[in-house]
C-alpha cells in the first residue's frame, strides 16, 4: 500500500509521513529528496538551476511511479507536485491520497517562523508572506481537494493527526 500525503508547504507532510510510518511499520519517503537522490544533487533549487523545472518534473514523475510499486510507503510529497500535469490523478490511481489541509492563516503563521530554510519565501515580509500563501493556496485547494481523505489539522499536533490517520494502514495489516 502507498500513502500520498499532499498539501501545502508547512502543513506538517515530512513529520505526519514519517510519524505514519514508524508507527506502522510502513517505509517513509520524502519525495523531494528522492528525486535529489536520482538527480545526484544536493537540493531541488539546485536541480531547478541546472537542469530546469521541466527535468525535476519528470523525475518526480518518474519517483511516484517507482515509489507505487515499493510496497507499504508513506510518501510526503513537495506542495507542487500533485499540481502538476495529472500528477494527482496518477497519485489518486497509484495509492491513498491524504489531504493535510490547513488555513491560510495557520499556513503563513508556521511558515513565519521556518521561511529562512525554504527558498521561495526568504525575505518576505509578513504581509508578503500572507499574500503568497493565500493566492498559491487558492490555486492549489481544488487540487488538494480531490485527495481521498482530507484532514484538517489547523491547531492539531502532529502526532494527533498521526493518530487519525493510522487506521489507513490497520485495513491492510
Amino acid at each position: 500500500m502507498t500513502i500520498f500525503l499532499v498539501g501545502f508547504m508547512g502543513c506538517g507532510k515530512s513529520t505526519v509521513a514519517r510519524g505514519l510510518a514508524e508507527l506502522s511499520g510502513f517505509r517513509y519517503v520524502d519525495l523531494d529528496q528522492e528525486v535529489c537522490r536520482k538527480a545526484q544533487r544536493e537540493s531541488v533549487a539546485e536541480i531547478f538551476a541546472e537542469m530546469g523545472e521541466e527535468k525535476f518534473r519528470r523525475l518526480e514523475r518518474e519517483a511516484i511511479e517507482h515509489l507505487s510499486t515499493e510496497g507499504d510507503v508513506v510518501v510526503a510529497t513537495g506542495g507542487g507536485a500533485p499540481c502538476y500535469g495529472d500528477n494527482m490523478d496518477r497519485l489518486m490511481e497509484l495509492g491513498v491520497t491524504v489531504y493535510l489541509r490547513m488555513s491560510a492563516d495557520a499556513l503563513t503563521e508556521r511558515l513565519q517562523r521556518v521561511r529562512v530554510v525554504r527558498p521561495k519565501i526568504v525575505g518576505l515580509s509578513p504581509e508578503e508572506l500572507s499574500e503568497y500563501v493565500r493566492g498559491l493556496l487558492v490555486e492549489r485547494e481544488p487540487i488538494y481537494n480531490r485527495a481521498r481523505v482530507v484532514v484538517d489539522c489547523d491547531g492539531i499536533p502532529s502526532r494527533v493527526v498521526i493518530s487519525r490517520l493510522r487506521y489507513l494502514t490497520k485495513k491492510r495489516n
